[in-house]
């Protein structure tokens, strides 16, 4: 796989838990909107983050959630933030957008899986596709909903594009979806054999979500997510 290194360019904390951070190539760095890149730690040490932008951008988006506990991630931030370059392996994954596909699009997220859908959903309006794409966020409380607007901003201006925030333990002032992400899609859809779907979550969510989705007509060749390779 294509090593090579990156200067941080920039770190922002969207909230308590959540790091925004852009990455600077040294060179080009060629991948496919939907695929990951492996932040490499140490010697068979690499630590895996989707690519939250598309193709076209000059920098790499990262959306890294990182609490003191969560050590996997935790410590690649504070690896960024030392100033230090960086390396890593660029364009991992098969769960990229199959932009030459015609058939409907359901895209779900659960909480920081998020930033790989944006990089789907920020290709698919600019390459034009005019598939139609459902949406489907979920995060387990409200707060952590941390691009909610421009979701929304997606699904205002195109046509094609719906969005559908669902929150697990909601607020008792939440009108929305709530309870498990993958069951509102199933209770949006009785039949999921005609859809291109694009899973990104805990290992355990895809792996019901997968299971559950095929029940309901899914073609497991058409249900994409890099969780699958693990599973």
């Amino acid at each position: 796989m294509p090593q090579m290194s990156c200067n941080v360019a920039s770190i922002e904390k969207l909230n308590t838990f959540l790091y925004r951070i852009f990455l600077a190539p040294i060179g080009v760095a060629n991948f496919k909107a939907g695929q990951y890149v492996s932040v490499i730690m140490g010697e068979g040490d690499k630590r895996h983050f989707s690519i939250a932008n598309t193709p076209s951008s000059d920098l790499i988006e990262l959306h890294i959630g990182a609490t003191p506990e969560n050590k996997y991630a935790m410590q690649v931030v504070e690896k960024m933030q030392s100033g230090e370059t960086i390396e890593v392996e660029i364009a991992n994954g098969d769960a990229f957008l199959r932009e030459n596909s015609l058939r409907p699009i359901i895209l779900m997220a659960g909480g920081t899986g998020f930033s790989y859908v944006k990089s789907l959903l920020e290709q698919i309006v600019e390459s034009k596709m005019t598939n139609p794409v459902y949406l489907y966020w979920g995060v387990k409380e409200y707060s952590h909903f941390y691009f909610e607007e421009q979701a929304k901003n997606w699904a205002d201006e195109h046509q094609n594009i719906h969005f559908h925030p669902v929150v697990e333990l909601p607020e008792a002032h939440w009108q929305g979806k709530q309870g498990y992400v993958h069951q509102a899609v199933l209770d949006e859809f009785s039949d999921l054999s005609e859809f291109d779907i694009y899973v990104v979550g805990r290992f355990e969510m895809a792996k019901i979500a997968r299971e559950d989705f095929i029940k309901n007509g899914a073609l497991i060749e058409h249900i994409y997510g890099d969780a699958f390779a693990f599973i």
